[in-house]
This record gives structure tokens, sequence and C-alpha cells, in this order.
């Protein structure tokens, strides 16, 4: 069954959004056209995320789903491709992301109709992604994606992911550590993910194997349901 968007609860949403809060995000959203089981017709639109994620990440998304709610069926299911980028926007975009009960999955839109075999190649989603990526009510990865997340970067010279200029900020590891902890606890993820990322370097990245995904539950294979298909809101 194919879930849409309650204009009602997204108005909700960005009712508890700060007012103000703009930022050009570098993030990239489009709809993407769909024919997957229990449409019952025409499916809804998918949306697509492609790009690195801003620090007001979750008002960006809250607006185009705002414009594209009103020009038609829009539904709850999410694909993304991000090497990440601020860590507070990764988080408050997951947070929406819970919110709107969305699914979120790892992959890569190839530009052609989204079916349960077709339309959605490998991607990618490290950094601040696994925070949106960790919001989806339900979480996939089409096989071949790449999910990976390391240590905070610390200190003053804190750069802007999207231009590489400081930004006036500092980064304390351990109170980011806790943070990390009780948003994933929050959101039902395994806090061995925050291991990972204390113990990789700030300049790499550790890769989940697809069975540390799964232990982590961060995300399962598209492979392992057959298809991972939207639902329809009650």
């Amino acid at each position: 069954m194919v879930r849409f968007l309650s204009f009602r609860r997204l108005l909700l949403a960005l009712g508890a959004l700060v007012a103000g809060l703009q930022s050009a995000s570098a993030l990239s959203y489009r709809l993407a056209d769909a024919e997957l089981p229990g449409c019952n017709g025409t499916c809804p639109k998918v949306v697509v995320a492609t790009g690195t994620i801003g620090q007001a990440e979750h008002v960006q998304l809250a607006a185009f789903l705002e414009r594209a709610v009103g020009r038609g069926a829009v539904s709850q299911v999410l694909v993304i491709d991000s090497p990440g980028g601020f860590t507070l926007g990764g988080a408050y975009l997951g947070a929406l992301l819970r919110q709107l009960k969305m699914t979120v999955i790892v992959g890569r839109w190839n530009g052609s109709t989204i079916t349960p075999s077709n339309g959605v190649t490998p991607g990618t989603c490290a950094s601040a992604c696994v925070l949106a990526l960790s919001g989806g009510t339900s979480r996939y990865f089409v096989p071949g994606s790449r999910v990976g997340v390391h240590r905070s970067h610390t200190g003053t010279a804190v750069l802007d992911p999207l231009t590489r200029l400081p930004v006036n900020a500092t980064v304390n590891h351990e109170d980011v550590s806790q943070a990390h902890i009780a948003y994933f606890k929050q959101m039902g993820i395994d806090t061995g993910v925050v291991a990972k990322m204390d113990a990789t370097p700030s300049e790499q990245i550790y890769w989940f194997s697809e069975p540390e995904l799964v232990k982590f539950r961060l995300a399962r294979s598209t492979a392992s349901t057959g298809k991972a298909k939207p639902k329809r809101q009650p």
C-alpha cells in the first residue's frame, strides 16, 4: 500500500520548526515517477535528494514538500544519496523525517521511473547523512550502496562542508559523542554506531558492511524484502 503525505501533518511539522532559519543547501530535491505495487492507480511521486546536507536542511525539505503536495500526490518515501554535511543539519533532517513517518532508502535515482527492480542504483550515505537516514521509520539501502561514519571534526578550525571556509563554531568531541548516543537511542538505532564513529579519524570513513547495517538497525537491503514499497496513510 502507498502512503501519502498528509498536508495537515506537514503543516504541523512546519509549525514546530524554528522561524527564520534559512540556509543555502546543496541538497537538491526532485520528484520521481514511480510504478509500485499497491498504488491502485497512478502512483504518488517519490522524493529524491542528492548532495551535501546544509545547516537548516529540515527547513529546505519542509519547504520543498509544502510546494510538492500542493501539486499532486507525494509518497512518504525519500531516496537519498549524500556524502554528508553539517551534523546538526543531518539530525534536524532526521527528526523531520521521523515526524513525517517517511521511509528512507539509500540509493541514487537514475532518472527513470522507480519500480521494485529499476530506477534506483547503489548510492552513498556518509557522515551527517547517517543521522538523516536514522530518522526514517523504515530504512533501506540498495545493494552495493555505501553507508559510513567518522569521528566529529574537533577544535576551532571547523569548516563549512559546502564552501570549505571556516565557520564561527567549536566542537567538543565528548559532548558530540554523548549527543550522538542520545539521538540514536531516540531513533531506535544501536549505539554501537557511535563506537564506530569515535574510533574513526575525521579524515577517514568507516564503511559498514551489509550485516553491520542490519545488526545496528540502520538499514535493511531492498533485496531482502523483495521491494521497499511505500504504504498508504490511513
